[in-house]
């Protein structure tokens, strides 16, 4: 009996799924839009980039917070040394998975300009101490940040609405349309890794795995674009 009460009590939280859209299509719209004004007022690039993560926590977050839900249940953030290493683990997967993704990709469409120009930003803030830390920054929130917003909340809310299958799908698909690519390639790229991270957060019914994982592949990526891999 002592276990039946948390259970129904996250059960009994219902978040309408339109409203779930709708938080999930402002936080997109406030991203383009501080994007466009950081680009006017010229602000720092790897600012701007640990700006844009932030905001794809706090819309969701602040609505959350309005609706007086229990978040760190209802995203599922507990804490335990085995979602730690499992974090890990996943994010070894993620990275093999992303790597033969994007060699398939290569060879279908070739490579993608907004790929390119993504590096080379990347790169160019690396070779200054503050412009590497402002990029580790932001490469490691995008796990925080984004699992929040697309597995946490999204995911999630659909997950309790319909089943796994439609919400996975559907949350690597807007995942994926947030990495905006021309030539989809990156956008695909994404919407694959989506998918996994969907899996992954499913299957351990845990926030804490899926961010870790996201998390570590971007840093070791970071890494392998600064040794040239």
């Amino acid at each position: 009996m002592t276990e039946a009460t948390p259970v129904t009590q996250e059960k009994a939280v219902v978040i309408p799924v339109v409203e779930a859209v709708l938080v999930i299509v402002v936080t997109f719209v406030l991203i383009t839009f501080l994007s466009a004004i950081f680009y006017i007022i010229e602000l720092d690039t790897g600012l701007a980039l640990v700006l844009a993560e932030l905001v794809i926590l706090i819309v969701p977050l602040a609505y959350l917070l309005y609706k007086r839900v229990d978040i760190k249940r209802y995203v599922r953030m507990d804490v335990k040394p085995n979602f730690v290493l499992w974090g890990f683990v996943s994010g070894a997967i993620l990275l093999s998975i992303d790597i033969a993704v994007s060699a398939v990709l290569l060879l279908v469409f070739g490579e993608s300009q907004a790929v390119i120009d993504s590096n080379n930003i990347i790169l160019q803030l690396s070779e200054t101490p503050s412009g590497l830390i402002a990029v580790a920054t932001a490469l490691g929130l995008a796990g925080v940040c984004e699992e929040f917003a697309f597995r946490g909340f999204l995911q999630n809310t659909l997950t309790r609405r319909y089943s796994f299958i439609p919400a996975v799908i559907v949350s690597a698909f807007v995942f994926g349309l947030f990495h905006f690519d021309p030539q989809f390639v990156y956008i695909i790229s994404a919407m694959s890794g989506g998918l996994v991270l969907g899996y992954v957060y499913h299957h351990w019914h845990s926030y804490v795995v899926s961010a870790i994982a996201h998390s570590s592949v971007n840093l070791i990526v970071l890494i392998f674009l600064m040794l040239g891999v």
